[in-house]
C-alpha cells in the first residue's frame, strides 16, 4: 500500500518544486476541467437532422414511432411532407444501421451520428495537450507513458508489441469477414465498389443470420425448425436476467442473492422529490423509478454487501451502461491476513455498496415482462462482473478495494463473468425463457447462439485493434494535437482505419464521443488484454463444468452432483484466488493462481475460429 501510494504521489508530481508543483496543480485543473466538458457534450449534445418520406416509411418500417418517442419527430417545413426529423441518440442509428436495407438511409444515419459533437474535436485538441505537457513537466515521455507506469503492459513499446501480435493473430479472419461482406453487398446492391462504413452492420447482422440457418440446416435436419433456431427474441427478460444472476452467484460461489422490496427513501436516486416517500417498492423493476436492491449473503462468510440495479432510461439519466461503487469493502489487516472475512460491524471492517447502471430497453406496456435483446443481457452481466469484483474484494485498505487495481487488469473479471451470458448450458437450463410462454430455449438453439459469437469477431477484434492504436497515438511521444506540431485527431482517426481496412468516411469523427478517451486515455487496449486472459480463465476452468453442472455430460466425463461440486470449487478458487485481493495483489499472480500456470492467448483465437 505504502508503495501504490508513493507511485500515485509521484505521478501527480509530490517530488517537483513548489513553483513547478503550482503549475502542475494548474494543468491538472485544466485536464480535469476539458475531460467534463468532452464528457459532458457526448451527454447533451443532441444532433437532429431531416429524412425525406422515402427514407420516413424505411424508418418506420424498422422502429414504431411509439417505442423510441422522442427521438423520432415530424419533419418541419413543406419540403419536409411525409418525412422525419430523427436524433443523433445511439440507439436509433445502431438499430437503423443494423437492419435498413436502403443504402441511403444507412448513409444519411451514419454520416448524422458520426458527425454529431464537432464542439469536441477542439476540445480534444486542448485534452490532448494539457495531458502531455503536464505528464512532461512531472518527467514523463508522454502522457502515455505516464499512464502506463503502472500498468501490466508498462510501457508505449510494450503496448504496441502486445497490439501488432493481436492483429497478426486476427488477420486472417478479419480478411474473410470482409470478403464475404464485400460478395453480399455485390449480390444485394449490384455494386462491386469498396464495402463502406455504413454497409458493415447492415451486412453483418444479416449474415449472421444466413450464417445460424446454414449451421442449423448443415446438421442434417433440413429446414426443421429453423423458424425455432431465427426467432431468439423474447427469450430474453430482465427477470430471467436477474434469476440467472442468482444461479450465477449460487452456483460459483454459494452466495445468495436476495431482494429487499422497500428501498428507504434517503437511499433512492431514480425518484423526484414529489415521487418520494419514506420508502417505495419496486417487485419488477417496474415501478416507481426501477430502481432495486439485492443483499448478498454466504453461509460461511456472512454478509457480503448491497447491490442496486438501476437498469432503464429516464430524462437526465447517465447514458450508458456502468458500474459504481458507492462504499469500498474493507477488512481490518488482521482479518484480512485471516482470508477477508467481515463477519458484520465496524469493528471487523466495512461491507461494500455498489450500483449497476444501465439502459436497457424501458419496460413494454401491457406485455408484464421487459424484453431485452441477447446483447444487452451480455451487458448486463458485463456490468455484474464488475459489481461482484467490488462485491466480493476485501482489503484492509479501501485504496486497493475492487476495481481499484491495474486498468489493464479490471476488465477480465466482467468479460468472465460476460461469457456465462453465452454459455449454452447457461442459456437453455437458466437464462432464456420465452417470456408469453415460460418454455426454456432448447439446448440445439442455444448452442448455435453461443457459435454466433464467433461471427464477424474479426471485424470487431479490428475495430479494437484500430481505437486502441489511435488512443495510443493520440497520447504518444508525438501526441496528434495541432498546437503541439502534430496532426489532428480527426485526420489520425482516418489514416488508421485506411491502413487497417477497416472501412471509414472521410470528414466523419466517431471518436469525438468516445467516452473512452477520458475514462481510459492510453488505456483503451486494455480490454483487449483482459479479454485474452478471461478467455483463459473461461475455457480453461469454467466453461468445462457448466454442462455437467446442468447434468449433462461434460467434456470432464462427470454430470450432475459431480459437476456442480468441480464449478464450485472453480469459482472458489476465481473468488479467492483473485476478486478478494482487488488492486492489493499483482494481477499476474493472481492470474496463474487460478490458472495454474502462465496466461496464453490461445482461447481468446479459438472463440474466433
Amino acid at each position: 500500500m505504502a508503495r501504490a501510494m508513493r507511485k500515485e504521489f509521484e505521478r501527480d508530481g509530490i517530488h517537483l518544486d513548489y513553483d513547478r508543483r503550482e503549475e502542475a496543480r494548474e494543468l491538472n485543473d485544466e485536464v480535469v476541467g476539458l475531460e467534463t466538458l468532452f464528457t459532458t457534450n457526448i451527454t447533451e449534445r443532441t444532433k437532429r437532422f431531416d429524412v425525406d418520406a422515402n427514407m420516413a416509411r424505411e424508418v418506420d418500417r424498422i422502429v414504431p414511432r411509439h417505442v423510441l418517442g422522442q427521438l423520432v419527430r415530424p419533419g418541419a417545413g413543406p419540403e419536409h411532407d411525409g418525412g422525419l426529423t430523427l436524433s443523433s441518440d445511439g440507439l436509433l442509428c445502431n438499430t437503423l444501421l443494423a437492419h435498413s436495407p436502403s443504402p441511403s438511409l444507412r448513409r444519411e444515419v451514419y454520416m448524422q451520428s458520426n458527425t454529431a459533437v464537432p464542439e469536441n474535436l477542439d476540445v480534444l485538441d486542448s485534452l490532448v495537450r494539457s495531458r502531455h505537457r503536464h505528464s512532461v513537466l512531472l518527467g514523463y515521455r508522454s502522457y502515455a507513458h505516464r499512464v502506463l507506469s503502472d500498468r501490466l503492459v508498462e510501457t508505449p513499446e510494450k503496448v504496441a508489441e502486445f497490439l501488432d501480435s493481436m492483429e497478426r493473430g486476427s488477420r486472417d479472419v478479419f480478411r474473410r469477414d470482409m470478403e464475404e461482406i464485400a460478395e453480399a453487398k455485390r449480390r444485394n446492391e449490384g455494386d462491386s465498389g469498396d464495402v463502406e462504413p455504413w454497409d458493415v452492420p447492415y451486412y453483418t447482422t444479416l449474415l449472421r443470420g444466413r450464417r445460424r440457418r446454414a449451421r442449423w440446416e448443415g446438421e442434417g435436419n433440413g429446414g426443421e425448425g429453423v423458424g425455432e433456431e431465427t426467432s431468439l427474441s423474447g427469450y430474453f427478460t430482465v427477470e430471467n436476467s436477474v434469476g440467472g444472476m442468482r444461479v450465477l452467484c449460487r452456483d460459483l460461489f454459494g452466495i445468495e442473492m436476495r431482494e429487499e422490496r422497500d428501498i428507504p427513501s434517503a437511499e433512492r436516486w431514480d425518484l423526484d422529490d414529489d415521487e418520494v416517500g419514506p420508502t417505495s417498492s419496486t417487485s419488477d423493476g417496474t415501478a416507481g423509478g426501477g430502481l432495486r436492491k439485492f443483499t448478498f449473503r454466504h453461509g460461511d462468510e456472512g454478509p457480503l454487501g448491497t447491490m442496486y440495479l438501476d437498469l432503464h432510461p429516464r430524462p437526465g439519466k447517465f447514458g450508458h451502461a456502468a458500474h459504481f461503487t458507492i462504499r469500498c469493502g474493507r477488512t481490518r489487516p488482521d482479518v484480512a491476513a485471516a482470508g477477508g472475512r467481515v463477519p458484520g460491524g465496524d469493528d471487523d471492517g466495512q461491507l461494500p455498496i455498489v450500483a449497476l447502471v444501465c439502459n436497457l430497453s424501458p419496460p413494454t406496456p401491457g406485455l408484464g415482462e421487459t424484453v431485452l435483446s441477447h446483447s444487452e443481457v451480455e451487458t448486463l452481466f458485463h456490468e455484474f462482473g464488475h459489481g461482484l469484483h467490488s462485491m466480493l474484494s476485501r482489503t484492509a485498505f479501501q485504496h486497493l478495494s475492487g476495481t481499484r487495481a491495474a486498468m489493464d487488469f479490471v476488465e477480465t473479471p466482467s468479460h468472465l463473468i460476460e461469457a456465462f451470458a453465452r454459455d449454452p448450458s447457461f442459456l437453455s437450463s437458466t437464462l432464456a425463457r420465452h417470456h408469453a410462454t415460460g418454455e426454456p430455449m432448447s439446448s440445439r438453439a442455444a448452442r448455435h447462439l453461443s457459435l454466433s459469437h464467433a461471427d464477424f469477431r474479426g471485424v470487431e477484434v479490428q475495430s479494437q485493434i484500430v481505437h486502441s492504436k489511435f488512443d495510443q497515438a493520440l497520447f504518444g511521444e508525438d501526441p496528434c494535437s495541432p498546437s503541439l506540431g502534430g496532426p489532428t485527431s480527426a485526420d489520425t482517426w482516418v489514416r488508421m482505419h485506411r491502413e487497417s481496412g477497416v472501412p471509414i468516411a472521410a470528414g466523419t469523427h466517431w471518436h469525438t464521443r468516445f467516452g473512452h478517451l477520458v475514462t481510459y486515455g492510453a488505456g483503451y487496449y486494455g480490454y483487449l488484454f483482459a479479454q485474452t486472459w478471461a478467455s483463459d480463465v473461461w475455457r480453461s476452468n469454467l466453461a468445462p463444468l457448466l454442462a455437467s453442472s446442468a447434468g449433462g455430460d461434460g467434456p470432464d466425463g462427470g454430470g450432475g452432483r459431480g459437476g456442480a461440486a468441480r464449478l464450485r470449487e472453480e469459482g472458489t478458487k476465481v473468488w479467492k484466488g483473485m476478486l478478494v485481493h482487488g488492486g492489493a495483489r499483482d494481477p499476474k499472480d493472481m492470474i496463474r493462481d487460478v490458472l495454474g500456470r502462465e496466461p496464453g492467448v490461445d482461447a481468446f483465437f479459438a472463440e474466433m475460429s
